[in-house]
C-alpha cells in the first residue's frame, strides 16, 4: 500500500488484465460494500466525506477510474463502456459479490452502464448529479461534438477555466477551493499526464454519443438519484435552459424503482457540499427497514 498526501487513507493497487493498474482505497468491515466512482476528470478523494461517515456501517471502496488519480493511463479508449468494463473487471478481481454501486456525474452514466451489462453485480445504485440523464438531439450532439474535438478545446489550460471549479458548487468555502485546486493540479499538466488530452475529448465524446436515457427503463435494482438545484452543469448550460429539476425528473420517471432526491443549496458536486444529508440519504436507502 502507498501514502499519498492528498488521499485520506492508504492507497492499494490491483492490475487488470489489461495491465493498466487500478488505484483504489478500501475501509470499513460493513456487510453490505459500497463502490464509489468519480466523475469526469475527478479522483477518489471527492467521497472523503461520504467515506468518512459511511465506514462506520459499511465496506467502503473508492477508486480512480484510468487515466484518472494515482491509477495507470494510456493510449485506452476512455469510452462509457471501457470504464464499466473495467469496473466490473475490478469488482470481479476482488472477489466482490453484489454491490452498491455510487456513481456521481459521468460516473453515474458509467455505473448505469454497468448496472445495465451485469445486473447480477449491483444491488442498488446510487446517483449523483448523474451524467446521461440530459438528452441531446443529433444537432446538439454535431454542435458539441465539434466543440470537444476543437484545438481550443483540447487546451488543457482552457479547458481548466471554462469549466471553472467554483461553478461546480453552489457555495465553496475559500479554503475548500484551494483543496481542491490542489487536489486537481497534476491532472491538468501534460507534462505529468501525457494521455490528459485522450482522457478529456474520449470521455466526453462517449458520455455524448453513447447515451443511456432510454435503457433507463431496463434497471433491475432499486435506484436512489440525487441533484442539487444550484447545478450548473446538467443541464448543459450551452444549449439547454430547463431546471435542472426537470431533467432529474423526467429520467428519474424512467426508471422502474427510483427515489429521486432533489437538494436545495447544492450544486453538481452535492456529495462534498451536502455530505451529512446525503449519507443519511444513501444509509436510509440501503436499511430502509431502520426507519420503517
Amino acid at each position: 500500500m502507498v501514502i499519498h498526501s492528498d488521499y485520506p487513507y492508504p492507497v492499494r493497487q490491483l492490475t487488470l488484465d489489461g495491465g493498466h493498474k487500478i488505484a483504489y482505497i478500501q475501509v470499513g468491515k460493513g456487510e453490505k460494500t459500497l463502490l464509489f466512482v468519480h466523475g469526469f476528470a475527478g479522483f477518489l478523494p471527492i467521497w472523503e466525506r461520504n467515506i468518512e461517515r459511511l465506514k462506520k456501517y459499511f465496506t467502503c471502496i473508492a477508486l480512480d477510474l484510468p487515466g484518472h488519480g494515482l491509477s495507470s493511463s494510456g493510449d485506452y479508449p476512455f469510452t462509457m463502456a471501457f470504464y464499466a468494463q473495467s469496473i466490473q473487471e475490478f469488482i470481479t478481481k476482488l472477489g466482490l459479490k453484489k454491490v452498491v454501486l455510487v456513481g456521481h456525474s459521468m460516473g453515474g452514466q458509467i455505473s448505469i452502464r454497468l448496472a445495465l451489462n451485469q445486473p447480477e453485480l449491483v444491488s442498488e445504485l446510487v446517483l449523483i448529479a448523474p451524467a446521461g440523464f440530459e438528452t441531446f438531439t443529433a444537432s446538439e450532439r454535431f454542435f458539441l461534438g465539434n466543440l470537444i474535438s476543437s484545438s481550443v478545446f483540447n487546451a488543457a489550460q482552457y479547458f481548466r477555466n471554462w469549466f471553472n471549479l467554483k461553478d461546480f458548487f453552489f457555495d465553496l468555502d475559500e479554503k475548500e477551493y484551494a483543496k481542491l485546486e490542489e487536489f486537481s493540479r497534476d491532472f491538468y499538466s501534460l507534462k505529468d499526464n501525457p494521455y490528459l488530452l485522450k482522457v478529456l475529448t474520449r470521455s466526453s465524446q462517449s458520455m455524448l454519443n453513447h447515451p443511456v436515457f432510454d435503457e433507463l427503463n431496463q434497471l433491475q435494482m432499486p435506484v436512489l438519484v440525487c441533484f442539487g438545484k444550484q447545478d450548473k452543469l446538467i443541464p448543459n448550460p450551452l444549449i439547454h435552459h430547463e431546471s435542472t429539476q426537470k431533467v432529474a425528473e423526467r429520467a428519474a420517471a424512467q426508471v422502474p424503482d427510483c427515489q429521486l432526491r432533489i437538494y436545495d443549496k447544492g450544486g453538481h458536486f452535492l456529495q462534498f457540499e451536502q455530505a451529512a444529508s446525503i449519507n443519511i440519504e444513501i444509509y436510509k436507502f440501503i436499511n430502509p427497514e431502520t426507519f420503517d
